[in-house]
């Protein structure tokens, strides 16, 4: 479900000064600013899960993580999830020390992790997923992010609905204060980036009071905004 909101401010009119940002002619003119807002549901998910093992030595921690990360990718082929979608980082490995207040410090054994990140494009299954990586003993969700599959096409909606606006406020200024409208002077833009719904960032899964539980899918507002400084004869 996407609703649209649009507004404008209108800024200046029939004045000149070199303190404004955007170039302006010396004769009467008159600037508008076109602010433009769609928000839309958000259609897929990014998540980055976190697999490490702790053990005495490195060759076996490294084998557990290869042994967890084969297994959800399983579990995640069974769920209908393309291989094309889920990327997994290089295996880390090093040594996990643990620091007394005195003393030389403890070696723990040896920590290895990948991290592997999915990008899902059914959300009703994200508690599926979840399920898929506890199972496995995966309990470290480093990010979940949601998106919008057209980004692109939203964010160009926003910006010629922008300009759509500052022309129309342009046109009924000039008309009411009765000076005709001339050309177009100068125009501002910077790209405005969406505004996504918050992250849930390094989440412990095992903490959770169920792993379908609290997953708002917040809207994401694609804006845009755009200055035009127009003559008036």
């Amino acid at each position: 479900m996407r609703s649209f909101k649009a507004t404008l401010l209108p800024l200046a009119l029939l004045f000149s000064t070199s303190a404004l940002a955007i170039t302006v002619p010396e004769g009467p003119h008159l600037i508008t600013q076109g602010e433009a807002q769609i928000k839309v549901a958000p259609d897929m998910a990014t998540l980055s899960l976190a697999v490490t093992a702790l053990k005495d030595d490195s060759r076996a921690a490294k084998e557990e993580v290869d042994t967890k990360v084969a297994a959800l990718f399983s579990g995640l082929s069974s769920l209908g999830i393309k291989k094309e979608d889920i990327d997994s980082g290089n295996l880390v490995t090093r040594p996990d020390y643990s620091y007394p207040r005195e003393g030389k410090p403890e070696l723990n054994g040896y920590l290895a992790e990948r991290t592997i990140t999915v990008r899902l494009y059914q959300l009703d299954n994200l508690s599926q997923v979840l399920d898929k990586a506890l199972d496995q003993g995966i309990q470290n969700v480093q990010h979940i992010a949601y998106g919008a599959r057209e980004a692109e096409s939203y964010q160009q909606q926003a910006r010629a609905a922008a300009i759509a606006h500052a022309k129309a406020l342009a046109a009924e200024l000039a008309e009411g204060f009765e000076r005709p409208l001339g050309d177009i002077y100068a125009i501002e833009y910077q790209s405005q980036p969406p505004a996504l719904p918050r992250h849930y960032g390094m989440a412990k899964m095992a903490a959770m009071e169920s792993a379908d539980a609290g997953y708002q899918q917040n809207e994401i507002e694609f804006r845009d905004r755009i200055q035009v400084v127009f003559a008036l004869k």
